[in-house]
């Protein structure tokens, strides 16, 4: 992947018709991983998954090496993520993104929906309290379904340090979750 994003990072330089498409492509799922990785909103996510290509469009110029293109898209991913989750903290406005999200419907015993909303508060709770890279690293795996390689690109470290983090992480849930992981 990394030979083919190379070439489409100078093709889109040329301004040839398609190639920042394809690297758009290429690279959104996991461009949508590190943003829900660090906000932990899926439309919150996608919102800055797509300012962060407008963004790499608009600085392309300035990409020194070509074959970085991933780990530069991420950075502007987790910069963009930061810089919102910093807005919404200081107006304390973090409700629900979506008109839909106000909604809720019943279509079965009320107290199971109680107890899946304890449960995923718990489970938000504990990762809040993991460091960002290892709640990263958990959301793109466990929720994305990326491998260590692109993860590792997307936090810009090695995979032997995201699968060590994961470990971390794991055992850090499975103490702080007794009641779910039992």
């Amino acid at each position: 992947m990394v030979s083919m994003a190379t070439d489409l990072v100078d093709r889109a330089r040329r301004e040839e018709p398609g190639a920042f498409a394809e690297l758009v492509r290429l690279h959104e799922r996991m461009a949508r991983a590190v943003a829900y990785g660090v906000l932990g909103d899926p439309w919150a996510a996608h919102d800055v998954t797509q300012d962060a290509f407008i963004r790499a469009w608009q600085r392309l110029a300035d990409l020194r090496e070509s074959h970085r293109f991933g780990t530069w898209l991420c950075g502007i991913v987790r910069n963009l993520s930061v810089d919102r989750l910093r807005r919404h903290r200081r107006t304390k406005s973090l409700g629900p993104s979506t008109p839909a999200a106000h909604e809720h419907r019943f279509t079965h015993d009320p107290m199971d929906d109680v107890c899946r909303r304890e449960s995923s508060d718990l489970i938000a709770d504990a990762l809040d309290n993991l460091d960002d890279v290892a709640r990263m690293a958990i959301k793109m795996r466990y929720y994305d379904d990326l491998p260590s390689k692109q993860i590792a690109t997307a936090l810009g470290i090695s995979a032997d340090a995201v699968d060590m983090r994961l470990i971390r992480a794991r055992k850090r849930l499975r103490e702080a979750l007794p009641a779910l992981t039992a």
